[in-house]
């Protein structure tokens, strides 16, 4: 990987985590719609966004939550070589993440969701996915 690639890589992977802690970090303005509840049934939430595909609020939730580190997954293992490798990106999604989820315990209306979690460590799933197809591709045409 060229060091240009590496470095553009870890700029909007940057960016991207800032904007997403930027976000989630704050305190929530519940008069939006926001729910302010803890959750620590996993698939509790994730049914709530299947059982209104109608609401735009739960959908933007449920989108937000795949999106929200699906960089990590895509331009981790360009940006950070030691992300090389699947379980890696899924290990610091998962810790990113519920440090994420744990300080949102103390943050005035916003609430710990084991969902978001989930999500969140799904959608880096999907963006190393993304990666290794790629990554598979640019191999094939280099035959």
């Amino acid at each position: 990987m060229s060091v240009s690639a590496r470095l553009i890589a870890r700029l909007v992977l940057g960016a991207w985590i800032i904007a997403g802690l930027f976000l989630t970090l704050q305190p929530a303005h519940p008069a939006l719609g926001q729910v302010v509840e803890h959750n620590f049934i996993p698939l509790r939430t994730i049914a709530i966004y299947l059982g209104n595909p109608e609401s735009g609020f739960w959908i933007r939730q449920a989108i937000g939550n795949l999106l929200f580190l699906l960089p990590l997954g895509l331009l981790g293992p360009i940006a950070l070589p030691g992300l090389d490798r699947w379980w890696r990106v899924l290990l610091v999604a998962a810790a990113l993440s519920l440090a994420i989820e744990v300080a949102q315990l103390w943050i005035p209306d916003r609430a710990f969701d084991v969902d978001d979690l989930l999500l969140n460590v799904i959608g880096a799933a999907i963006g190393y996915a993304i990666f290794s197809l790629v990554l598979r591709g640019a191999a094939r045409l280099r035959r």
